[in-house]
């Protein structure tokens, strides 16, 4: 059941929306739902991968500094 608001629209939200325009038995809504999924999944490993990178590459720069500490923190990648 979905409320009204001030101006008499019901108000719903994205998924909502695209549940009433597009039947969960379409091909194009599971293709925009995986076309999400994969877009968070891609952006989640690359963000984790470059710090565990940077802690990894520290650990191994420490080993063969006799003097001091070096922190190298997290690589940049611009595309």
């Amino acid at each position: 059941m979905m409320a009204l608001n001030k101006w008499g629209l019901q108000n719903e939200s994205l998924i909502e929306a695209l549940e009433s325009e597009l039947p969960p038995q379409s091909t194009l809504y599971w293709l925009l739902i995986s076309i999400c999924g994969a877009i968070a999944w891609v952006v989640y490993i690359t963000y984790y991968n470059s710090r565990v990178i940077g802690i990894v590459l520290t650990v191994i720069v420490n080993k063969f500094i006799k003097f001091g500490h070096v922190n190298i923190g997290e690589p940049n990648s611009a595309l």
